[in-house]
């Protein structure tokens, strides 16, 4: 794939994502005294997944002479970034200009500045893309309640006394066909508007664990064990249900909870870059340095435990011990120790300032990441009690309410559509679910499933007590 071609567009949410761990790569190779091609080929063979396949292609063009220098060639490919990667495109030359200095501090000046640059425009980017999400938000939260609740207010109202004439084709029918089909799809409509405008969403979608949704199948046989006891029909759905979505929360808690402590392992080593950085520029060597700076933290104190006891059976390769050790929690983290231990060979202080000055540049990204998170969560929330309170307990009053009307009608009861409501509280829950994870930065099956499990059957009790109530 060549950057060079003609009307070669390129989309800023494939790289936007990875220009802070791009620039912080890059900077590790400049600030240690490395040239810009050592820096480029660094996110080549190191980086994100897209900007490496680019700078593959940019390297692949120069090593075979059709371009002639990696400074020019580097300068025209940033010189068509659209305007979504202005913040990468000055940073890249600032990256640029910080190898032409002469002075290690000076460096590191022009690349803190640099990795600023790109944390601000994240910032500018995702308060751009919240703002947008308020009419779409409102408009699922609008459709997903009032048109069902309408379309139930609206079917036993036309009957009253003979007051009003039923609409040709408006029966049972005709409400289960809006309220299944016709306001799910809209709202999917709604989805997929919004699903490529996030500009963090990572590129890899995780499918590996939708099979985890499968226990969820155990309320067919709990259905039909309360049928033979003769319970009401809305009795047997929402018990079945809630039995069911209560099971897949079980299967997907295992998962969940480790992946949370994980997390929180990842954030004590990235924590622990302060620590090592500072032991490291009074003199203590990489190895001491690293096992001590874990042992500081009650999260990666085993991790330090099990690092030390690989640095004896590694025979020297202190790479291989930091990937068997520190690879199955976070990657990123096990290449950024990597990079300061090889700095380390040249000069021990110079790394410990290198390891700083990365642990600033992830705490200043992890505090423009929260910030955008804290922003989100309004809407997240939202989007999560329409799901689980407030679609349930509007339905649940209307079909309540929909009781003495119908009696005045003739119908003999609402429980079809409390099933045929019931059904539809189980469609939005699966679509809010999905919904909130395409707001996020990471599009992940399990997470899908466990907010699912979650909301579901919160939903079906408030909607079984708001329409059991008589009026």
């Amino acid at each position: 794939m060549s950057f060079k071609k003609k009307g070669k567009s390129i989309d800023p949410k494939l790289y936007l994502n990875e220009s802070p761990a791009v620039i912080s790569l890059m900077s590790s190779i400049v600030t240690s005294g490395g040239s810009l091609d050592a820096a480029v080929r660094k996110v080549a063979a190191d980086g994100p997944k897209n900007t490496s396949r680019m700078f593959t292609d940019l390297i692949s063009r120069v090593d075979c002479r059709a371009d002639c220098d990696i400074r020019d060639s580097i300068l025209e490919l940033i010189s068509r970034f659209p305007e979504g990667l202005a913040p990468l495109r000055r940073s890249i030359l600032m990256t640029i200009s910080a190898t032409d200095a002469k002075t290690v501090p000076e460096k590191v000046r022009i690349m803190s500045e640099a990795t600023e640059v790109i944390l601000h425009g994240i910032k500018q980017t995702g308060e751009t893309y919240i703002s947008k999400l308020q009419f779409p938000c409102m408009a699922v939260f609008g459709i997903g309640i009032m048109v069902p609740m309408i379309v139930l207010s609206l079917a036993p109202m036309l009957g009253i006394g003979g007051m009003f004439t039923m609409p040709a084709g408006f029966d049972e029918r005709t409400v289960r066909m809006v309220v299944l089909f016709l306001v799910p799809l809209s709202i999917l409509a709604v989805m997929v508007s919004i699903k490529d405008r996030n500009p963090f969403m990572d590129s890899e979608k995780e499918w590996n664990d939708v099979w985890r949704v499968a226990p969820i199948l155990v309320s067919i046989p709990v259905a039909y064990a309360l049928a033979q006891m003769d319970m009401g029909v809305m009795q047997i759905f929402v018990v079945s249900v809630v039995t069911g979505s209560l099971a897949v929360r079980i299967t997907v808690s295992g998962p969940v909870k480790r992946e949370k402590e994980r997390a929180k392992i990842e954030n004590a080593i990235r924590n622990c870059l302060f620590d090592l950085g500072n032991r490291m520029v009074t003199g203590v060597n990489f190895d001491s340095a690293l096992v001590e700076a874990l042992s500081m933290r009650k999260e990666s104190s085993k991790l330090a435990l099990a690092l030390e006891r690989e640095y004896v059976l590694c025979r020297g390769d202190i790479q291989s011990a930091i990937f068997e050790c520190v690879g199955p929690y976070s990657n990123e983290m096990a290449n950024v120790l990597c990079r300061i231990l090889v700095a380390s060979y040249r000069d021990v202080r110079d790394a410990g300032r290198m390891a700083t000055a990365i642990a600033h540049q992830f705490q200043n990204e992890e505090s423009v990441r929260k910030d955008m998170s804290n922003k989100l969560r309004g809407i997240t929330d939202m989007m999560n009690g329409t799901a689980a309170v407030f679609a349930p307990l509007i339905l649940g009053m209307s079909i309540m309410m929909m009781s003495p009307l119908a009696q005045m009608v003739g119908a003999a009861d609402v429980t079809s559509t409390f099933v045929t409501i019931a059904v539809y509280v189980v469609e939005l829950a699966a679509l809010i679910s999905v919904f909130t994870s395409l707001l996020g930065g990471r599009f992940r099956a399990i997470n899908v499933i466990e907010r699912f499990s979650l909301l579901l059957p919160v939903a079906m009790v408030i909607l079984f007590v708001c329409s059991s109530i008589s009026i």
